[in-house]
């Protein structure tokens, strides 16, 4: 047995090996793990995968399945969340930067009966920057409550994409109430509303829905297996083309330590200065510290707006903007 504490209340947690769950225990999977067979998560069982990636045939989980930060779940078969009637709550929980991916479809069995047994779930509940792929069908029984909520930070999202037909039972039900998550439907949809999620679909494209897709995730709903891709893209940034045209002016000034050649610095397009080394670097001004907010005993007692240095504290280039010293960033200008 061994202690882990990424869970409430610090359950004990019993290393998974592909051995048959029993209800009350927690199992726990700390690194790569594959397995032929399909498993089953009984009621009152939870397996966490706390690091890497477990592979599997396909899941039944009646009762808790948790994917840590950073860690995925990629199963080649199907998956069943819950049982329609049961009364017994059953999850799939997401942590940030983790994703379920599967070429099967996913399934969630309501076991409140329609709404009959109020205050028994059964759910995806997504963090920060995580994705689910259903590459086959999804199907949700729910209609008193969404089946996917979003349990990240509030200015993050997360990704539910189903690649094939997705299913409700109509009488409004709904995928999630939550804007944070991004549903996206590259197949036709049935008698289920988007609810309050941001939603894209049915058949949707990059291009009926550019703001909302991921970077990463193919147009062609038959190519399975883009999660880890929109995972390492979430925190890219955008690029822009270079400016294009007739420049407005040449350089007419140049530092080089380099052979200079007669064209330079007059071949290099709308600048001023130009600096030219090989095994060289530009040094700007390096400070010990500049509050955001100018304070008497700052660096620079009388900044100017559009004043750049280096910041020894903070370890960041900053431009003051007139009112701020800011630390530069990348990022798109929109």
């Amino acid at each position: 047995m061994i202690a882990f504490y990424g869970v409430a209340n610090a359950q004990t947690c019993t290393p998974y090996t592909g051995q048959p769950m029993v209800s009350g225990t927690t199992y726990c999977i700390d690194g790569n793990y594959t397995t032929v067979s399909g498993i089953t998560i009984p009621n009152g069982a939870t397996l966490i995968v706390k690091s890497g990636q477990f592979q599997v045939s396909g899941i039944q989980v009646m009762g808790d399945l948790e994917i840590g930060d950073g860690a995925s779940v990629k199963s080649n078969g199907s998956i069943q969340i819950g049982t329609y009637g049961s009364q017994q709550n059953s999850k799939i929980k997401l942590g940030t930067k983790s994703f379920l991916s599967l070429t099967g479809s996913v399934t969630q069995g309501d076991p409140s009966f329609g709404g009959f047994y109020p205050g028994t779930t059964s759910m995806i509940e997504m963090g920060t920057s995580s994705v689910v792929e259903i590459c086959g069908t999804f199907t949700q029984q729910s209609k008193t409550y969404p089946s996917v909520k979003y349990i990240g930070v509030p200015t993050g999202k997360a990704y539910c994409i189903a690649k094939a037909q997705a299913n409700g039972v109509g009488d409004g039900a709904v995928i999630s109430n939550d804007s944070q998550i991004v549903a996206i439907a590259m197949g036709s949809v049935t008698d289920l509303g988007a609810g309050g999620a941001s939603f894209c679909g049915p058949n949707a494209t990059s291009a009926t829905c550019p703001s909302l897709w991921p970077n990463g995730l193919s147009n062609d709903p038959n190519s399975c297996g883009n999660a880890p891709t929109i995972i390492d893209n979430i925190d890219s940034f955008c690029t822009k083309p270079g400016a294009t045209g007739t420049p407005d002016g040449f350089t007419k000034f140049g530092i080089t330590v380099q052979q200079k050649s007669n064209a330079w610095p007059e071949n290099v397009p709308n600048g001023f200065v130009a600096m030219e080394a090989k095994d060289k670097g530009f040094v700007i001004t390096r400070v010990q510290h500049v509050s955001q907010t100018p304070q008497p005993g700052d660096a620079i007692a009388n900044p100017k707006e559009g004043m750049l240095l280096y910041d020894m504290q903070d370890k960041c280039v900053k431009l003051y903007n007139g009112t701020e010293w800011k630390c530069v960033e990348r990022s798109c200008n929109d």
